[in-house]
């Protein structure tokens, strides 16, 4: 009789579950069915439950990354401090050098200007220059110069130098009344005496007829590095002194040459300046192949 009772109850409950699941099946078609009825009659709720899913989704998804999102910002964070701590301490140690090399030239533009009184040495020379406008350009291989539009009606002199923003251009070989030539540092038969200042080491640049200028002094180079500023040494009196020139730069095959910083095709105006003897305070009788 027990038996009976068991597999009575075993099927009760096969039963139950039977029924529990043609429920749930039952229920799953109403609701497909209502679904698809809704988004016939509705077609845009088809869409307000995408979005809805979407955003149910986007949480749920949120919530599980956070964590991990954290962790990886907390690790960045993390980087970004000592990053922050070595390169504040590079930078307090760069300038504790400039506080030191300031403070050297402070120190020494107070001694210059004790032993200027004390010499009774008078200002730098201050020179006049008058603005011209490039008119024409000539790049022939054998020469390279510039009209300008500024002559002798200007008080324009031959052999004035041409500058423009302290750097050194050329000279002007030809005058007219209202127009003057101008020959650019890197024609051929210009030589400019030159100095590296660092190094205390004067040369003489000369022009190539290229974008580049040459050195023809070779056996002062080995003190030369590229890098090295080159400026007017101010010897011969042609040209005022510390006025920039170039830059040292080393060719693949060895080569050491000068770049000019500027190049004139890129420029629309240039200053030519006041160098006559009256204008550098000499008014006694000078020889021009030191003067001049």
């Amino acid at each position: 009789m027990a038996g009976i009772s068991n597999l009575k109850r075993v099927q009760a409950i096969i039963r139950e579950r039977t029924s529990n699941n043609k429920l749930i099946t039952i229920l799953s078609f109403l609701l497909a069915f209502f679904i698809l009825l809704a988004s016939f009659v509705y077609p845009n709720i088809n869409y307000s439950i995408k979005v809805k899913l979407l955003d149910y989704s986007t949480s749920i998804i949120s919530s599980i990354y956070s964590p991990i999102n954290t962790i990886n910002n907390s690790l960045r964070n993390f980087y970004y401090i000592i990053n922050v701590h070595n390169i504040n301490k590079k930078l307090v140690l760069e300038n504790e050098s400039y506080k030191n090399i300031s403070n050297e030239l402070l120190i020494l533009k107070t001694k210059t200007d004790e032993y200027r009184d004390l010499l009774n040495i008078s200002n730098t020379i201050k020179y006049k220059f008058v603005t011209s406008k490039i008119i024409s350009r000539s790049n022939l291989s054998y020469t390279k110069s510039v009209i300008l539009m500024s002559g002798s009606n200007e008080d324009i002199n031959h052999g004035s130098p041409v500058i423009f923003n302290n750097v050194l251009l050329g000279y002007i070989n030809e005058v007219g009344k209202t127009s003057s030539r101008l020959i650019t540092i890197t024609d051929g038969m210009v030589k400019v005496p030159s100095i590296i200042i660092e190094k205390n080491l004067k040369i003489i640049i000369s022009g190539n007829n290229d974008k580049y200028l040459e050195i023809l002094n070779p056996n002062e180079l080995s003190p030369i590095k590229e890098g090295d500023k080159v400026f007017t040494s101010g010897d011969g009196n042609k040209y005022p002194e510390n006025l920039f020139i170039g830059t040292i730069r080393k060719k693949i095959n060895g080569d050491i040459i000068v770049e000019p910083p500027i190049d004139i095709n890129s420029l629309n105006y240039v200053y030519i300046l006041d160098w006559s003897l009256k204008s550098r305070g000499i008014d006694i009788k000078a020889d021009p192949i030191f003067y001049d």
